[in-house]
């Protein structure tokens, strides 16, 4: 594996969701359950990060399921299942100029055979070349209307064709702060395929179950040194059960937006015990200038990855966001070098910054 290491000082670190306040956002499609695997390709838009909006889903993405079932939430009351061999574009569009929020499912490819779409407890069926929009009414009403192609709504213990054009007003839950429930992304393997597809897989798991397993994780750590332990365990509080629990190291995947955690077991407080990796493609002429921002970095080529390592995810934060700045020049590695201490020197005075609380780029 063609790898380069970058390597650096290690500094000491001190470290919303209802749709009012999503509303000027492109309404999200997200997986809530899955058991089997999908694929999400985005033509000729590049999706490097295998992941990195899981559970979100991209708009203008192709979804296809592998093998399995799977189903996917939307912000706009809808349910989305879907089974082997069900392909479907989803697009979505941002409210603007007056006009609301919008989703629309289509079937492409294949003839579906299990896609349904449930909005306010209507049941929506599409045929192959059908599309199903549907739109924020108003509070407690969404609008549904066929597309194109076949559509067949349920309807008295059957169903009836819904032609293009026609549209049904319906109600959908009032509660707007009624939290939606992703799927654990502790319960989701990411799997790069190439610049613009990634496949994820995982098996749906009972709440009781995730919770037995993230307190045998914490059982495992319970005897780690103290800096460890402590990572060890904010992890396990944020993202649940890791996929993989071994003597020296707790491993995630596709957790949050990162493609892996890994936190490690070491002797030393103030340690770099916590590696996070994103797919990122770095430009070869880039990585002189990632090496002078001399921070704990690893670039893997082969697998378009990018590895910030440190002694907390707030600190891997601040190194990918800068070093992401570096790539696209618009900091110099010294610039992006000196603002990274300083970031870390003011929140150690307690004022916070948003390079410390996520990545701030898509890349």
């Amino acid at each position: 594996m063609n790898k380069v290491i970058l390597s650096g000082l290690a500094l000491a670190a001190a470290l919303g969701g209802a749709r009012a306040a999503a509303a000027e956002r492109e309404p999200r499609l997200q997986v809530s359950r899955l058991s089997g695997r999908f694929e999400v390709e985005t033509p000729n838009r590049r999706e490097s990060v295998a992941g990195q909006r899981l559970p979100f889903v991209r708009s203008g993405s192709i979804v296809r399921i592998l093998s399995g079932t799977a189903e996917f939430q939307s912000d706009l009351d809808a349910t989305v299942t879907a089974g082997k061999g069900d392909v479907f574009h989803f697009t979505a569009r941002r409210p603007e100029g007056g006009r609301p929020a919008v989703q629309v499912i289509a079937a492409i490819e294949t003839e579906p055979k299990t896609l349904a779409i449930v909005v306010g407890g209507e049941r929506f069926r599409l045929r192959r070349g059908a599309g199903l929009s549907i739109t924020s009414a108003g509070p407690g009403e969404a609008t549904v209307r066929s597309e194109m192609g076949d559509v067949l709504v349920a309807a008295g213990g059957g169903e009836r064709a819904m032609p293009p054009g026609e549209a049904l007003i319906i109600p959908v839950q009032e509660d707007e702060a009624a939290p939606r429930r992703p799927m654990s992304l502790a319960g989701i393997l990411v799997i790069r395929r190439n610049e613009t597809t990634f496949e994820a897989q995982g098996e749906a798991r009972a709440e009781s179950s995730s919770r037995t397993s993230a307190e045998s994780a914490r059982s495992a750590v319970a005897g780690w040194p103290e800096g460890s332990r402590m990572v060890a365990e904010a992890m396990i509080e944020k993202y649940g059960a890791p996929v993989s629990v071994g003597d020296d190291k707790l491993t995630w995947e596709g957790n949050g937006g990162w493609k892996r955690t890994t936190v490690h077991r070491l002797p030393e407080a103030g340690s770099d015990v916590i590696a996070q990796t994103i797919g990122y493609v770095v430009p070869k002429d880039r990585r002189a200038d990632l090496t002078r921002l001399d921070l704990a970095l690893e670039v893997d080529e082969a697998a378009g990855e990018l590895t910030a390592t440190s002694e907390s995810e707030e600190t891997n934060f601040l190194a990918l966001n800068l070093a992401d700045e570096v790539v696209k020049e618009t900091r110099t590695p010294e610039g992006a070098r000196a603002y990274y201490v300083q970031t870390l020197r003011l929140a150690g005075a307690g004022k916070s910054s948003p390079y410390l609380r996520e990545l701030l780029f898509r890349p």
